[in-house]
Parts: C-alpha cells; structure tokens; sequence
C-alpha cells in the first residue's frame, strides 16, 4: 500500500470535510513472538497489524478517532465521523496542530532489512539454545520461566496539513531467557536479554545465557538486614528505575498545575553537580531511536539536567501553550490509537569519571542495589520509598546477597547526595545510566 498516498489524502479530505487543520498516523507493524519453556515451544505468534488515527480541530475543538480497515470506504467514514466529534467538544485556547511545518530528516538506519530472511526455525532455535544453556550453567539451577525471540517491522507515516509528510521503516528484534535457581524457601529468579535494531548485532546467545544463569544464582541465600542509613551503590541496570521516578516528575503540564515536587525548580540546582542527563534520539541503529517525535519534531539531542541543574521540563505543542511557555517540545506516541503526550524518548545519565569498583572499595558498609520494584518517587510530595535486593557491602566488597528491604528518603536529597558516578554507561534502550552512589540512605530491613 501507498501509506504516503493514504496518508496525504486522508489530511486533504478532512479539511475539505470542514476541518481547519487535520493530522494522520498510520501504521503497518509485522510481528514475531515465540517463548519455549523446557526446551518446548509455549506460545508462537505471527501477526500483522495496520491502522490509522485521525486527529483533527475546528474552532480549536478536537476530534480524534481511529480505524484498522484502510478500506477507501472505512476512510471516508473515519474522516466524516473525526470532523462531526470535533464539531461538539469543547474548545480550548490552547488546542491544535504544533507551530512547526516540514524539516529534513536524519538518516538514522533503522531498519535491518535482513532480518525477514531469518527464517521461524532460527528465531526458535534461539529462544531454545539460549534457556538450554541458562539451565545448564549452574546445578542449582532447577527450573525455567522460558526463552524467547521476538522481532518486529514497522512502518508508520506521520502528515499533517502545515505540510509535514513523514514516513519511517524500523525493525527491532530481541531474545533472552528467565532462569530459577534454589529451592524451596531460597528460590531466587534472573534473566537476561539482547533487544537491537539489526539482526546480526544481538548478543551472543551464550553470553545472555551465562548472564541470566549468573543473576539467578548469585541471588541465593539473599536476607534482609538491620534497618540503618548507609550509603548505597545503585548498578547500572537498577538505575534506570530511580531516573524513571525523576523524570516522571518532570511532565510540563504538572509543573504548570504544581502538581509535581519539581514545579518550581526550573533553572535550580536539584542534583549533584556531576549529573547530566540528556534525551537523545539521534543515534544511528539505536533501539530507542527516530527521526521524528510523535508530532512530527525533528528529533534532537536536548539537555534535561546540565551539571545537576534542571534546564527543562517535558511538553508537547499543546501543554506548551496552555503554560504559555517557549520550548523544545517532545511528544511521544502510542500508535495510531493515541495522540501525543510529552514526555521523554531516549533519555541517557552522561557517564562519570569513576571506575565502577572504586564505588564500593572505600565502603566499610554499604548496599549495592541491581534491582528495584518500582521507580519509588512519588511524584506530588518527592518522597521516595522502594524495595529492592541486591548485596550487602562490607569493607570494600560483596558480602552476602539483601532481599526484603525498602529504601526511604527523599528524591530531592537522593540526588543531591550523589558523590561517585560510574564510566560503565551500557546503552540497552529508552533510559539508560551509569551506577552512581548516593552518600546515605536509610535501609528497611528486619528490626533490631
């Protein structure tokens, strides 16, 4: 199909319908999805899915809808049933299209176009050889949760009536594997995965394996410890988790409603001066990478925190007016079935200077953290609370492995507190961080 055709027609018909301005997304995704459990195939799943969403504005009223049939008749309905829901919304000063008309866009490789010669039997083959040898790396390994393979090719289109006509072709594929170790009270799971834009650029499957084995058994025996304030080392892949509370409260929209701990915090030092933190989609084959935003911004490298001072929030088009403020909007997308909404899309915590083990070797005691269940920042008050496991420190070193302890505080404190910063940056997707050690915070365990 000509998406850009489809696209481009479907804008001149609604403002042909009545619409003052219109924008269309379409999408045509093609998936693959297999996980194996034992060496037996669980679930296997090929699918294809397409659609457009139509978002148009009369009178700055919004009328959204969308459809999955691309049939010319399904269209004109669409189009015809999008300009009647405008027609009776309510209108808001701050409501249409985004300022900005057609910008060149980066040649940013994204699409492998190998990867649709890699035939159902290879990808399975991978999500069996990599829980086979996840199983097979440590005797106290006594069951699976699975490996999988998925991949996916999409296309999508972007067009408005200010001119915009983008279309992009991507592809992503992934694998990895789950592992249990242990039994019975002292059960620990781990699991690993390579997730890429290029098929031949994955990991090797061995290497997930072995890491997925690894994270299973060094967990075992895990136990709480005495609650008491220690400085604590958070990994670099259980760090992601904590920026991911930070930046939720940077949404532009609560900072004009006050309803974020940061709202007045714009231009004001909120973090340790070696924390600068960027949202970067520009990398060439990156999974997290593209060259237009989800309205149609040419995508940009842009400076969140710059030596611990906080230079923006997020907006899109419309929160941006509504706050009547001038900025570097970033929108992202659902799909077709959704409109924008501001918010980050490739965030990356700049690496620091500090060799990953000089954070713990000066610690008499201490907590390493390599994973969290949940962000812990609760965005309105900036408290921050949050379980976690990970390894108890003692003089310098690993000591036994922690589980069943909260970390309590303040977000705003957290991050001011931080005095080492890793160089041990390991791009793996949408948010990405060096480890980094915060000087104290107190540790939730059993009661003295």
């Amino acid at each position: 199909m000509d998406y850009r055709k489809i696209g481009e027609d479907i804008v001149k018909k609604a403002i042909k319908g009545g619409a003052d301005e219109a924008e269309a997304v379409i999408e045509h995704i093609k998936e693959f999805n297999v996980s194996v459990r034992k060496g037996d195939v669980e679930t296997l799943k090929k699918s294809v899915s397409k659609g457009l969403g139509l978002r148009v504005f009369i009178n700055k009223q919004l009328g959204f809808s969308y459809t999955s049939d691309l049939s010319p008749e399904s269209l004109e309905e669409t189009v015809k049933k999008t300009v009647e829901l405008a027609r009776i919304t309510e209108a808001k000063p701050w409501q249409g299209l985004p300022d900005f008309g057609p910008q060149p866009l980066a040649e940013l490789a994204l699409h492998d176009p190998e990867l649709a010669t890699v035939s159902d039997e290879k990808k399975i083959g991978i999500a069996r050889e990599v829980e086979r040898i996840a199983l097979a790396q440590d005797k106290r390994i006594t069951n699976s949760e699975g490996g999988f393979f998925s991949d996916a090719e999409r296309i999508a289109g972007l067009f408005n009536s200010k001119g915009i006509s983008y279309t992009l072709q991507e592809t992503r594929c992934s694998f990895g594997a789950y592992v249990i170790a242990g039994e019975g009270d002292n059960m620990q799971g781990g699991g690993w995965s390579s997730s890429k834009r290029y098929f031949k650029e994955l990991e090797p499957v061995e290497q997930v394996a072995k890491t997925a084995a690894q994270r299973a058994v060094e967990m075992l025996g895990a136990r709480p410890v005495e609650t008491k304030k220690v400085p604590v080392v958070f990994d670099r892949y259980a760090a992601p988790a904590f920026w991911m509370g930070v930046l939720s409260a940077l949404n532009g929209d609560a900072a004009f409603r006050k309803t974020t701990f940061m709202s007045d915090m714009l231009k004001k030092q909120v973090a340790s001066p070696l924390v600068t933190i960027h949202d970067d989609p520009t990398r060439p084959r990156f999974v997290a990478s593209g060259p237009f935003d989800g309205e149609g911004n040419v995508t940009r490298k842009n400076t969140i925190l710059e030596k611990g001072v906080l230079k923006m929030f997020f907006y899109d088009s419309q929160t941006a007016r509504k706050a009547g403020v001038k900025v570097n909007t970033i929108a992202r997308r659902g799909g077709y079935k959704s409109g924008p909404s501001a918010g980050f899309i490739c965030v990356i915590v700049e690496n620091g200077e500090e060799d990953p083990a000089s954070l713990l070797k000066d610690l008499k005691e201490g907590l390493l953290v390599t994973s969290m269940r949940g962000t812990g920042t609760d965005v309105t008050t900036g408290a921050f609370s949050v379980g976690c496991s990970g390894f108890w420190i003692l003089d310098g070193a690993k000591a036994f492995p922690v589980d069943g302890v909260t970390l309590g505080g303040t977000t705003l404190d957290l991050l001011k507190n931080i005095d080492k910063l890793a160089n041990d940056l390991d791009l793996r997707g949408s948010l990405n961080s060096p480890s980094f050690r915060v000087t104290e915070i107190t540790v939730g365990g059993k009661k003295t």
